[in-house]
């Protein structure tokens, strides 16, 4: 194995040589786009690193993944002080799936985390770049993608996390999934975006359908509860905003009737009512 790590250093040294030697050879695609012909060296040795490792060749393959997941960090820093045409979001992006790949191959919780965080970075300095998509413009393009992001490494990982701990960690997600999008609505006020309380009813409405398909009390009650408020918000830009207030009766009348239906439903139905909340009782918190 010394013999291999031994080649690869020979090998950048050569590298190094040769462009320091003759520099023409590495300008034009080689010079504006470097960061992603390093790239894709790192994905060439995590590559050959598995095919040697299916064949058992543990001296080739362990060194060049290790040299392949090592790699990505040269051009991820190099960037700032060499300069190309590469985006550094793609950048980024890249590097993401190929910690991506090993996360999978590997199923190792730390690569995981690595392509997370690559991943929402790329996403992260895209939005800077662009203007009217800052963090205080449209928090929920922040924060939503690293939620789910921790939210499916919770879900993956579930046999190593405690009930306590898995419940934290669905509410703090989805808390920061539905606060980041209500902030989203008070920041930018519905007259000026309308779709905004429909991008949070439907977060609710995902929410909900999660909760009942996975049986996750945390993701019914939550979603509900932002329905509710993104219904409400809609009804108060079209009475207050609008200058419609008659809606305000008509959601007087509506909201009265439920609660009339819901009692005798349950005055009828008792024990199915008092069965169901059982029911949900056993449900994952």
């Amino acid at each position: 194995m010394a013999y291999v790590y031994a080649t690869e250093a020979i090998l950048a040294l050569l590298f190094l040589h040769i462009r320091i030697t003759m520099p023409w050879l590495f300008r034009g695609f080689f010079l504006a786009y470097w960061p992603l012909v390093v790239m894709a060296i790192a994905y060439l040795g995590v590559g050959l690193a598995e095919w040697f490792g299916r064949r058992r060749q543990r001296i080739l393959a362990e060194p060049l993944e290790r040299t392949g997941v090592l790699l990505p960090l040269l051009p991820v820093i190099g960037f700032w002080f060499v300069g190309s045409q590469t985006n550094y979001s793609l950048l980024l992006l890249v590097v993401g799936g190929l910690y991506a790949a090993l996360a999978v191959t590997r199923r190792s919780f730390g690569f995981g985390v690595l392509a997370a965080l690559a991943a929402n970075g790329g996403l992260w300095h895209y939005l800077h770049q662009l203007d009217g998509l800052g963090l205080f413009d449209h928090p929920q393009l922040w924060l939503i993608p690293p939620a789910l992001c921790v939210l499916a490494a919770a879900y993956l990982n579930r046999q190593r996390l405690s009930e306590s701990q898995m419940t934290t960690v669905r509410y703090l997600t989805s808390m920061t999934i539905y606060i980041s999008s209500t902030a989203d609505i008070f920041l930018n006020g519905v007259a000026q975006a309308p779709w905004l309380p429909l991008v949070l009813g439907a977060l609710a409405l995902v929410g909900i359908f999660a909760g009942i398909l996975m049986r996750v009390r945390a993701f019914l009650f939550l979603g509900t509860s932002f329905l509710v408020l993104a219904i409400t918000t809609v009804i108060w830009h079209a009475a207050v905003d609008l200058d419609q207030t008659w809606i305000w009766y008509a959601s007087g009348i509506v909201v009265g009737i439920a609660i009339i239906v819901l009692f005798a439903v349950f005055e009828k139905r008792r024990q199915d009512v008092i069965h169901l909340v059982e029911k949900l009782k056993s449900w994952e918190a």
